[in-house]
């Protein structure tokens, strides 16, 4: 990796004069709108006793948050800041070595992170391809060293076959070649809700079933664990007083969501 030069950030490198200078042209400005004369900024003069040492302490204050600002980044990061950054990569500072040693290996870690082969990888290459909203990767779904990549579109829905196969042909570059690579359409798991509402005599009922889909929609979106108790929270949009009768795939059991599939609902609501 070619060595990156530490920039430096022009508007937070002022001299105290710089920020000085600032200060006493305001002050003249001021004067100027009240119509009084300006007071006196040269050196010796009170106001700059009191204003220089300020100026001072900014300009020290500027170099300290651009030293800060720049540890943000692990090519330029030290001391305490990179050991933050490893933290990131799971990668310690060993005894004794110095922050440009260790520096590279965090570098080096995130260079080849990108060709490890993990099921995090083939996740993040899926998602990467255009078209895909979602997707898990589960080891060994059939035998050893085979990776499933389960996807979905970007409604959140199962995948159609021809994004599969246009995602599994993108990955192939990417692929380690012990793994047994299949990019599938995630599987459907249905969720069926039945409850009985009591509504207000004003409530429109389709209306308020509406609301109810769409909140316990979003809900489900992306989530493996389904909690009755949850969803029931759910049922109280405007209009609604009571529910009753209220089943989750017709018990009142918390569900589990398989790690390949997404959810669909179906909504039995009755007053």
């Amino acid at each position: 990796m070619a060595t990156l030069d530490k920039p430096e950030v022009p508007i937070l490198r002022e001299t105290p004069d710089q920020i000085y200078q600032r200060m006493a042209n305001r002050m003249t400005l001021i004067a100027q709108k009240r119509g009084e004369t300006p007071p006196a900024t040269e050196e010796g003069e009170i106001f700059y006793d009191l204003g220089y040492p300020i100026a001072e302490e900014i300009s020290d204050q500027q170099q300290l948050f651009e030293y800060g600002f720049l540890q943000r980044f692990l090519p330029w990061a030290d001391g305490e800041f990179l050991d933050a950054t490893g933290v990131f990569f799971g990668l310690s500072r060993n005894e004794a070595e110095t922050d440009d040693a260790y520096r590279q290996r965090l570098i080096d870690r995130a260079r080849t992170e990108e060709g490890d082969g993990r099921r995090q990888d083939y996740e993040r290459w899926a998602r990467n391809v255009d078209g895909v909203g979602g997707a898990v990767a589960i080891e060994k779904a059939r035998h050893d060293l085979s990776i499933d990549v389960y996807i979905t579109d970007l409604t959140g829905n199962p995948a159609g076959q021809e994004l599969a196969t246009s995602v599994r042909t993108k990955l192939e570059d990417k692929r380690r070649a012990l793994h047994d690579l299949q990019v599938l359409p995630a599987k459907v798991y249905p969720v069926t809700i039945a409850v009985k509402l009591a509504l207000r005599p004003d409530a429109e009922f389709e209306k308020v079933k509406d609301q109810i889909t769409t909140q316990i929609k979003t809900y489900l979106k992306g989530r493996s664990q389904i909690v009755y108790q949850q969803i029931g929270a759910l049922f109280f949009v405007d209009g609604v007083i009571d529910f009753t009768g209220y089943t989750l795939n017709g018990a009142e059991l918390n569900l589990t969501v398989p790690a390949d599939s997404v959810s669909t609902l179906t909504m039995a609501v009755t007053t």
